[in-house]
């Protein structure tokens, strides 16, 4: 009676460590399961998340060949993910230190084609003899920005003329060449030219092609009054017959100003050989040259 209680005890406890087993292996597999389906959850989540749109960058406004883009202000692009060029560039910080080959554009993002490590030099196309002078211009005096590279400009200089006490305008250089335009010596075609100059800085500078006195003339204007430009049609090449205006004209249509070498009194004029000569009133015997 006792072994059979004994073998009734054993079969229990059998049993019973059979049944544990089996319930510690469903919640080992429950357990599997759920850490399963919680890494899946996450997975799925960080999908989900990934965001579909990148940063680009483009220039705010156009920027010449060979300026360094730690110069250039730049503003955030939001571009479509799935559409980014293979060469745009994502980190500017990566390439504040590169050069520009090319001329930026407002609008399209920066891309690696377009800059590069080593500085680009740009050389003026200075015909021989030439030389190239600078002035500073705004919108006004570069004709709201049509005085770009290959046009051809009047320059002018107002100023106070002391011996008429009149305010002057003075054609100082005409027909000359420009060369760049706040330092881009780039020549657009004319539906270029017209989306361009409106990203122009409102005061830059130009450089003209001129003769080398034309230059000394400049520089020595520059210190006399105000510098403007006049365009010139790309076939004309002409000097113009008027070459000055005063605001006595301005004021009075019916001003007629006294030739360089005519006296304000003559009482006549005589022909020596081929030259005019006025004979003056002032002093009695005295003739005058005449142009």
């Amino acid at each position: 009676m006792l072994k059979t209680k004994r073998i009734s005890v054993a079969t229990n406890r059998f049993r019973f460590l059979v049944i544990m087993s089996i319930l510690a292996t469903g919640t080992l597999l429950v357990t599997a399961l759920l850490v399963a389906k919680t890494k899946e959850r996450k997975e799925t989540t960080v999908t989900l998340a990934e965001p579909v749109t990148v940063t680009l960058f483009t220039p705010e406004k156009s920027v010449p060949i060979g300026v360094q883009l730690s110069s250039v202000k730049f503003r955030e692009l939001i571009w479509p993910r799935n559409q980014v060029p293979e060469d745009a560039v994502v980190n500017l910080k990566d390439v504040l230190n590169f050069y520009t080959t090319e001329v930026l554009e407002p609008g399209p993002p920066l891309r690696y084609r377009q800059i590069s490590r080593e500085p680009i030099v740009v050389s003026l196309p200075l015909n021989p003899g030439m030389r190239a002078v600078s002035i500073e211009v705004d919108e006004t005096t570069s004709v709201e920005g049509f005085a770009r590279p290959g046009t051809r400009v009047d320059v002018t200089l107002t100023f106070r003329n002391d011996k008429t006490n009149s305010l002057e305008t003075r054609i100082i250089v005409h027909n000359a060449r420009v060369l760049s335009l706040g330092g881009d010596p780039t020549v657009f075609s004319t539906a270029k030219l017209n989306e361009s100059r409106k990203a122009n800085p409102r005061r830059t500078t130009l450089t003209l092609e001129v003769t080398p006195e034309e230059a000394l003339i400049i520089q020595t204007a520059r210190q006399s009054g105000r510098l403007g430009l006049i365009m010139r049609a790309p076939e004309d090449t002409s000097v113009a017959k008027v070459d000055a205006v005063s605001d006595q004209v301005i004021r009075d249509p019916n001003f007629q100003a006294v030739p360089k070498n005519e006296p304000k009194c003559k009482s006549g004029t005589v022909k020596i050989g081929d030259k005019m000569f006025a004979i003056s009133c002032e002093k009695a015997g005295e003739l005058i040259p005449l142009e």
